[in-house]
């Protein structure tokens, strides 16, 4: 491979380059790709007048917690439409979806321990 000239290089990866704009996305990635946009904890203290800056800084992991449902429940949701629309091999397994759920469990302890006073 690497005595073949630079332009005989070129054409191959060329060629998986135009197919790549080409190929239909599946309904997976499609739906991660449109979701979520600047909806992102960004886990600074919140600002709220009422609120203790000690309290304002506890609240800030809620945020990135939470923030993780989110995320994460996005990515149940575009298996969910995978599933229903796109083959089956396009879909995380059944094991992936199960890590997906026990993730969102751990993260919604992690915000109530946080919320607790």
């Amino acid at each position: 491979m690497r005595d073949l000239s630079t332009a005989l290089a070129e054409t191959p990866e060329d060629a998986l380059r135009e197919s790549a704009e080409f190929a239909t996305p599946s309904a997976f990635l499609a739906h991660l790709k449109g979701h979520g946009r600047n909806l992102r904890a960004d886990g600074e203290a919140w600002s709220e007048m009422c609120l203790s800056p000690g309290r304002a800084f506890d609240i800030a992991p809620a945020t990135r917690s939470a923030s993780g449902i989110t995320a994460l429940t996005a990515v149940l949701h575009a298996a969910h439409v995978a599933r229903e629309n796109d083959d089956p091999a396009c879909c995380p397994s059944a094991a992936v979806i199960e890590g997906l759920f026990n993730a969102c469990q751990v993260l919604s302890l992690q915000v109530e321990r946080c919320l607790v006073p």
